[in-house]
């Protein structure tokens, strides 16, 4: 993974903030089914602000299902994320599945096992 300079991380930590607060209000409209938690648990911007990579993790409902849903509203994403950041480019977003938790798991497990 890419190291981030700190105007690049603080841009994450605020695009973070924004989505995290945007799907919570809008999750009832955009997934139809109800008691599913999204997490966004990174954003990774590109060095130039214009494209961002949102991570996320759910649970109660199929991940690949909730990414691509995320994916057909990125658009509107943007725009919100847009009208409550001052950056010079709204970033346009694409949303991926957070396997980092699996990953730590599984080492967890193979430690485990060499005890």
């Amino acid at each position: 993974m890419k190291t981030l300079n700190n105007r690049t991380r603080r841009v994450g930590e605020n695009i973070r903030a924004v989505l995290s607060k945007q799907i919570m209000l809008r999750e009832h409209q955009i997934l139809e089914k109800r008691g599913v938690l999204i997490t966004v648990t990174e954003v990774q911007p590109s060095a130039d602000l214009r494209y961002a990579k949102v991570f996320i993790s759910c649970i109660g409902e199929d991940k690949n299902y909730v990414v691509k849903t995320l994916n057909s509203f990125s658009s509107l994403f943007s725009r919100l994320v847009a009208q409550e950041l001052e950056t010079k480019y709204s970033p346009k977003l694409s949303f991926f599945e957070d396997t980092s938790f699996e990953q730590a798991k599984k080492i967890n497990d193979l430690i485990d096992q060499k005890k």
